[in-house]
């Protein structure tokens, strides 16, 4: 197995992905599309439990820890799938304090390729990995960077509307 520090990337070969987000504590995982720009096209770009596929059908949250992704499916103008995790609100803290927060990436017949999340501090959400399009192939970046005020500030950083929570 091959494990990736905070910052750094390796190549992705072409095909079928699998992310699984290893979190021992209630959180929610989602998955972003995100254009050149760093945003995403539109809400529906935004891959959560109520929403568990991708208007195409490239990126599917097909269990509460498993993000599956068609690279060949993936639109031309996505150009980044960033795989975020935020805590569920009845868990006090923040991630750091999440032992074995980590993200495994498996393709068949390829080593999985681990990425734990390192240097967070007060962040209750983050972006763990980012699978990206370099040249014509695909590479995952460890990114572990995360949002002291959650998933609403997370997604809206990523352009998804986030409607206000009723007085």
């Amino acid at each position: 197995m091959t494990a990736l520090s905070k910052g750094q990337n390796g190549p992705l070969p072409a095909g079928p992905v699998t992310v699984t987000v290893e979190l021992p504590a209630p959180a929610d995982v989602s998955a972003l599309l995100v254009t050149e720009s760093g945003k995403v096209r539109s809400d529906a770009d935004f891959v959560f439990f109520n929403q568990p596929a991708s208007p195409e059908g490239a990126v599917k949250l097909v269990a509460a820890d498993h993000v599956s992704i068609d690279l060949g499916a993936v639109p031309t103008s996505v150009q980044t799938l960033a795989v975020a995790v935020a805590l569920d609100d009845s868990v006090p803290g923040s991630l750091a304090g999440i032992a074995g927060l980590a993200v495994g990436v498996t393709q068949p017949g390829s080593p999985t390729v681990s990425a734990p999340a390192l240097g967070l501090s007060s962040e209750r959400a983050a972006a763990l990995v980012e699978v990206y399009r370099r040249g014509d192939g695909w590479k995952l970046r460890n990114v572990s960077a995360g949002w002291d005020r959650g998933l609403a500030a997370l997604v809206t950083e990523y352009g998804v509307s986030v409607d206000d929570a009723p007085a």
